[in-house]
């Protein structure tokens, strides 16, 4: 008899460690960082370095990051 669990999808819990910077965890491990830049928006960066671009506000920055 094989036993499954059902996946739960984990999402990204963010705090502001300082104005315009914003750290994210996943299951308590660093998962990327958002950055306010003055006049061009949100830069999103994964926790392995990867750009992946800016945005024009906080939730559509946030909302690039995918969980594992």
């Amino acid at each position: 008899m094989t036993i499954t669990t059902p996946h739960t999808r984990s999402t990204i819990q963010w705090t502001a460690v300082q104005s315009g910077l914003w750290v994210g965890k996943l299951d308590g491990e660093f998962a990327g960082m958002i950055e306010a830049r003055r006049g061009t928006g949100f830069a999103a960066t994964t926790r392995l370095g990867k750009e992946l671009g800016m945005f024009p506000s906080i939730e559509a920055a946030k909302a690039s990051f995918t969980p594992r």
